[in-house]
């Protein structure tokens, strides 16, 4: 199962790396990811759609809630502060909790159950009564005038094009579907296909090798394909290596 995404933001280096240890101490596995002020929180969130955002509501630059405004992609967050001041303002975002600091495993504790809570209700993430998730194993792709199927499995990346996506296949044929890479995103198995840039998602059953050049990561797939992958998505390639 694949292991939810955090993301600390928070101005306090110290306060990033104590509250990732309490988290652990927690026993929730998670991979995690940090950034320092607004602007970097807001193009992670929208980089990298974390599962749940710890977000502190005084961060430099952009506020927690201008964050929050300025953000397309609109995560599950908890915020925290040194003040009750902001609490009923917290909860007209819909902020899964408000943490005073210093925060502590009871805090924690307390606001992972209400995401639980929230993300059950919401499909966020697995209850057992309910349906599982299904995905496409074909889809149907425009060619001409005719509409036809290719196996999920032959994709070996898709391309964003503004508003539109190129569909690559290991035959070396592709396809324009009028999906953006996002709308494509939700639609395929995200255990399956992984956004390594904000342009690109990649078949990790097509993945060749990964090589660094000079400062970038790229990867390698079939019909002489090279992708650098984004600096924000390094942390999801890395949870591929073992």
């Amino acid at each position: 199962m694949r292991k939810p995404t955090l993301l600390i933001a928070d101005k306090d280096s110290g306060l990033r790396e104590n509250l990732q240890q309490l988290i652990k101490n927690l026993g929730r596995s998670a991979v995690f990811w940090e950034c320092c002020n607004g602007l970097e929180t807001i193009r992670y969130i929208n980089a990298l759609q974390p599962d749940l955002v710890f977000m502190n509501v005084d961060l430099p630059g952009k506020s927690g809630f201008e964050v929050l405004d300025e953000a397309t992609y609109i995560p599950a967050v908890v915020l925290l502060s040194d003040s009750p001041e902001h609490a009923a303002k917290a909860f007209e975002y819909h902020a899964v909790d408000y943490l005073l600091k210093p925060l502590t495993l009871e805090k924690l504790n307390r606001a992972f159950q209400k995401f639980t809570g929230l993300a059950v209700s919401t499909g966020m993430v697995h209850n057992p009564h309910a349906q599982p998730a299904t995905y496409p194993p074909r889809i149907l792709v425009e060619k001409g005038n005719r509409l036809i199927g290719v196996p999920v499995s032959k994709i070996t990346h898709v391309k964003a094009d503004k508003d539109y996506s190129w569909l690559h296949t290991a035959s070396g044929e592709y396809f324009l579907s009028t999906y953006g890479i996002g709308q494509l995103g939700n639609k395929l198995n995200p255990q399956q296909f992984l956004r390594i840039h904000r342009s690109y998602l990649v078949n990790i059953d097509h993945i060749q090798e990964l090589y660094r050049d000079i400062s970038k990561l790229f990867i390698a797939l079939p019909n002489n394909i090279e992708i650098s992958v984004g600096r924000n998505y390094l942390p999801v390639i890395k949870e591929l290596i073992f």
